[in-house]
């Protein structure tokens, strides 16, 4: 909860929606993020120069041109939820995400706890914050659909 502009919401506690609300609840959402084509152009630009930039002094340092491309593909996958698109769908049964050919599906009976922010909604496997979080939660990044997200989120993760 130590970022500015979230807040957090326990699956069962205040801030669950009113069930009549609820039933209105459409089937499912979908969305794709994409942040090489969607941030300003300058940002990008700079991240792929820093990117070359490392790449070459790799392969000036070690006096090969196989670390300088070794380098380039570790930058490039450890870079790519910016430069790869993530697509999302949510439905009454959980969220499903695809990224590189990988797709994953988690039910919403995995999240114990919501916690909204400025740019995404973090689903808690746990009821409180810890050290696990990156590694058992799962965060949902917003493209222009915030309200659209959270409300469908609040309805089907805190049932």
């Amino acid at each position: 909860m130590g970022r500015a502009g979230s807040s957090a919401i326990l699956i069962g506690g205040a801030g669950r929606p009113d069930p009549a609300i609820s039933v209105h609840c459409t089937e499912a959402i979908c969305w794709e993020i994409h942040p090489l084509r969607w941030e300003k152009r300058a940002k990008s630009v700079l991240l792929v120069a820093i990117l070359i930039i490392s790449s070459l002094a790799a392969a000036i340092g070690f006096e090969h041109w196989f670390y300088g491309v070794f380098s380039c593909f570790v930058l490039i996958f450890a870079l790519s939820r910016y430069f790869f698109p993530t697509r999302y769908m949510l439905d009454s049964h959980g969220v499903e995400y695809q990224h590189l050919n990988f797709r994953r599906r988690r039910s919403w009976t995995e999240f114990r706890s919501v916690e909204v922010h400025r740019d995404g909604v973090f689903l808690r496997s746990l009821d409180r914050p810890s050290r696990l979080d990156s590694f058992r939660g799962l965060f949902l990044k917003f493209h222009q659909n915030r309200e659209e997200v959270v409300y469908f989120v609040r309805c089907h993760a805190e049932q």
